[in-house]
Order: C-alpha cells, then sequence, then structure tokens
C-alpha cells in the first residue's frame, strides 16, 4: 500500500511539473494591444475605415475577421510566436474626458502593453500626459500632427511612425525655390494647427535657401481672404483644408495668378483632399507634398492597395489611401515590428519592448522609416502633381521623393516657438539635408 501511495505522489509531483513547464512556455500570457478609434461624434463615420487600417497588419500575419467586418475584430494573431489580442476603445476627436476614461480602462483593467490612436491634434497632447502617469505602457497616437507631442520635452514612452504636419511639405519650399525659381512668395495659410505648422515647415525651409515671404495670409471660411494674398510676387503656397477652410477661395486666388500652375505650390491637406483638388482644376498639374505616395507610382502602394480591398471588399477602394487609415496602418505595423524585434519578450517593466521601438524600422506601403532620438519617424515625402481626369478621378504623377524629412527640419523648426500665425521667421540659414 505504502509503495502504491508513493508512486501516486511521483504521478503527481511529474504532472505538475509539466504543467508548470508548459505555463513557462507556450502558455504565455497573450500581448495585449489597445485600440483607440472614434466611434462617436464627426468622425465615427470613418470607424471602419480606421480599423480597417489598423488591423491588416495583424491579418498579414495570420490573425483572422472574426465576423467579417473591421468592427467584429480579429481572433487568432500571433506575432514573433506570443499570441496578441486586440482591445478596442471608443473615443471622440477633442472629447478629452471620454478619451482619458477609456484610455485609463484599457490600462488599468485590461492590462495592455501598448495603445496605439487616438487621432487629433490635441488629443496627442493628452496622450502624452496619459504616458506620463503609465511609463511602462508604449502610447503610439497616430495622425495627431501636432509637433510638440514628440518634437520638445519627449517623453520616453510615445512613439510615433506616421508624420506631424511640418513633415508633410518637407521639400516643397526647395521645390519652389530651386525647380520653380520662386524668389519671392506669399502664403495663404488655414489658420489652424495644419495651416500653423505646413506654414512654418514651408517657410523655414524657403527662406533658408535665401528666399523672401512678403506676406502670410490666414485664413477660415471667407473666401474673400484670397484677395489678400499680393500676387506682385513669385509664387503662391496654398496649405488649407475643406475641414476648416472655403474652398472657394480656390478659384479667386487662380485668377489671381492668372492661371499659371507654377506660381503655385500646394500642401498635403490641399493635395489629398479630393474636394480642393477638383477646385484646382484650372490649374491642372499643381505640384503638392504628402507623405502618401500617388496610389500606383510604388509597387509597395500598388500591394498594400490590392490587399486592403481583397480583405475590406465593403469599403470604398479609395479608403486604403486615406491618411487617416494609413497612419494607424503604419502606427500598428510599428508596434508589431517592435514586439518582433523584442522577439515576442517583452522584459521587465516591457524594458525589452520599448528599446526595440526606439530603434525599430520598417519598410511600409509609404516608404521606408526610422525613428529619431525623441521616438518620432524620419519618413519619405513625396512631391505629386496633381492631376484630376475626366469624371474628377485622380491621376496623379510623382514628381520627386523627399529623403530622411525629420520633423526638426535641421533644426529650423525645434530652435523657433511652436507653430501659431506667423511664429516662423524668415530667414536664410543651413537649410535641411534635403534641400541642399
Amino acid at each position: 500500500m505504502r509503495a502504491d501511495l508513493w508512486r501516486v505522489a511521483r504521478l503527481l509531483a511529474v504532472t505538475a511539473l509539466v504543467v508548470a513547464a508548459s505555463g513557462c512556455g507556450g502558455g504565455e500570457q497573450p500581448i495585449r494591444i489597445g485600440l483607440l478609434t472614434d466611434c462617436r461624434g464627426a468622425f465615427s463615420g470613418y470607424e471602419d475605415a480606421t480599423l480597417a487600417g489598423a488591423e491588416l497588419p495583424l491579418l498579414k500575419r495570420g490573425a483572422r475577421l472574426t465576423t467579417g467586418t473591421p468592427s467584429g475584430g480579429v481572433s487568432g494573431a500571433r506575432v514573433a510566436g506570443r499570441e496578441v489580442e486586440l482591445v478596442r476603445g471608443c473615443t471622440e476627436t477633442s472629447e478629452f474626458t471620454i478619451l482619458v476614461e477609456e484610455a485609463r480602462r484599457l490600462v488599468e483593467l485590461e492590462g495592455v502593453d501598448a495603445i496605439v490612436g487616438p487621432f487629433g491634434p490635441a488629443d496627442g497632447f493628452v496622450v502624452k500626459e496619459l504616458a506620463r502617469r503609465y511609463p511602462e505602457v508604449a502610447f503610439v497616437p497616430a495622425f495627431s500632427g501636432a509637433q510638440e507631442v514628440t518634437l520638445r520635452n519627449p517623453v520616453s514612452n510615445v512613439y510615433r511612425f506616421d508624420t506631424d504636419n511640418a513633415q508633410d511639405v518637407g521639400g516643397l519650399g526647395a521645390y519652389a525655390y530651386n525647380e520653380l525659381g520662386w524668389r519671392t512668395a506669399a502664403v495663404l495659410a488655414e489658420d489652424s494647427w495644419l495651416g500653423w505648422h505646413e506654414s512654418a515647415a514651408f517657410v523655414a525651409e524657403f527662406c533658408s535657401l535665401g528666399g523672401r515671404i512678403a506676406k502670410s495670409v490666414y485664413a477660415g471660411f471667407d473666401p474673400a481672404a484670397a484677395d489678400r494674398v499680393p500676387t506682385d510676387v513669385d509664387g503662391v503656397a496654398l496649405l488649407i483644408s475643406s475641414v476648416l477652410s472655403s474652398p472657394e477661395m480656390i478659384p479667386r486666388l487662380v485668377r489671381r495668378l492668372g492661371g499659371e500652375r507654377d506660381r503655385m505650390v500646394a500642401g498635403m491637406w490641399t493635395v489629398d483632399d479630393p474636394v480642393l483638388a477638383r477646385a484646382l482644376g484650372p490649374l491642372d498639374g499643381v505640384v503638392g507634398a504628402s507623405w502618401i505616395p500617388p496610389a500606383q507610382s510604388t509597387r509597395a502602394m500598388r500591394e498594400y492597395r490590392r490587399a486592403f480591398v481583397h480583405t475590406f471588399p465593403g469599403l470604398p477602394g479609395k479608403s486604403a489611401e486615406w491618411p487617416l487609415v494609413m497612419a494607424f496602418h503604419d502606427s500598428m505595423e510599428g508596434v508589431l515590428r517592435g514586439i518582433e524585434d523584442a522577439d515576442g519578450r517583452l522584459g521587465e517593466g516591457r524594458r525589452r519592448l520599448h528599446e526595440a521601438l526606439s530603434h525599430v524600422r520598417l519598410d511600409l506601403p509609404t516608404g521606408p522609416v526610422r525613428m529619431d532620438e525623441n521616438r518620432h519617424s524620419i519618413r519619405q515625402v513625396y512631391l505629386k502633381r496633381i492631376v484630376v481626369g475626366d469624371g474628377g478621378r485622380r491621376a496623379d504623377q510623382l514628381v520627386r521623393v523627399v529623403p530622411g524629412v525629420e520633423q526638426s527640419f535641421g533644426g529650423l523648426l525645434s530652435k523657433s516657438p511652436p507653430p501659431g500665425p506667423g511664429s516662423q521667421p524668415c530667414r536664410k540659414a543651413t537649410p535641411p539635408p534635403w534641400a541642399r
């Protein structure tokens, strides 16, 4: 009897060891990624497309759509041998109480290791402060735009894989100066965070080469703002969106410039806005800047678009190229690559993951990405010629690839006040490397 009891005890001990060993190996806790997207408010209509952009990198790694739609989530995701769970949070741009509550829920109750999103310039500042509170969690705001989220007083667990609004027009000032031969220019910019950032970048780059800004006009919904732009200059930088500006100012400005396309360049929010691009019809062929290349210009973009359309047939194919969608795609891709570079082992306090994210290198549909010392992306920007064909269909042409655009513009922006109306001084200086 005692021998039988001894054998049973040994069997139980061996079983316990096997269970413990399996728990230390394949039974690791899943890596959890929080995803904050707008499911209410003015931008809730973009929720499915935003989710699709964020989910595509997981689907490429073997995950599947749980219900066949982006809103149903994904399951079966594994990265670097680890199970990955996506935990959603519902936000509304500029509703900061909701953002804080959802972020705290994801961190404190759901135990996420990283958070991707939300979007919105002011929301990025809230994310930055949340990151100070939760230093072990990686925060990756997407499409936040505001320079200050990472350029000054950066927080060590905040990472950005998309651009800020100043980077979006990298190379545009140099194109106007070097290729179009401008020496004097005017700026018509939206009187908002996006107009201030794009204006600061254009002015810094154009003036560093020796150009002069005659006047900067900051506009809202009044079309007559175009009448305040001087025309006794070589050209005008148009830096507006259809969200906070009137598209009707464009035809007025076109007429004042005599219909000469080489007397205008455009920012990303003008180039990538179909409403404004159509308004530029009389100046067919205007060159603008964007971090998103023309859809058919590179193999990577063509493959990305095909994968998006095939995976999400219920969404408009064009939504694959929306900057908002691509920002969430690139941000999620950056987090997953960081997990892979850390071999799926996050480390104590997630130190291994943070180290990997700080040095990650990506080859994205929008081009190669590496991180600067503030954990912000250094990217390519594309100069493209706006071509609107029959029926308003875009057939933009790639003019130039501007490599290595970083957010300080060679120190020109980091040594100036944060962007605001007319904040960037026009002064000759050492141009950014890509402008020389």
